[in-house]
């Protein structure tokens, strides 16, 4: 089977899969420095809306 890469073997590849899976699945950050994590709001911030509904109107 081709694996696409040859950087590492395929033993190799199968331990950094399941350690990246065990990572996002607890929910840690995905980036290298967390001072680039956007902040939480703040308690007294208005409440945004990303996407409005779409309307009947269309």
């Amino acid at each position: 089977m081709e694996r696409g890469s040859d950087k590492h073997g395929p033993i190799k590849d199968d331990e950094m899969e399941k350690e990246m899976e065990e990572h996002l699945r607890r929910g840690h950050s995905q980036r290298a420095d967390e001072a680039l994590d956007p902040e939480p709001p703040a308690d007294d911030d208005p409440e945004t809306v990303v996407r409005p509904e779409p309307s009947a109107e269309g």
